[in-house]
């Protein structure tokens, strides 16, 4: 379930950060790729979580 999302610039993956922050996700990005943050759910997450989780990082995109 490890994924990369890549965003292109470092600059909205810093801002990204900060929306996460505010909207209660954890996440990271990698130390080699300033540009890509990881989506990295426990392996028991059930699909209304996922569905949850995905349309939270979808208004946190909308909001860069």
């Amino acid at each position: 379930l490890l994924l990369a999302v890549e965003l292109g610039k470092s600059e909205y993956l810093y801002k990204l950060m900060e929306i996460f922050k505010e909207m209660g996700i954890m996440s990271d990005w990698f130390l080699y790729c300033d540009t890509a943050f990881r989506i990295s759910p426990p392996l028991t997450i059930s699909e209304s979580e996922i569905e949850e989780c995905c349309t939270i990082i979808r208004r946190a995109l909308d909001k860069l």
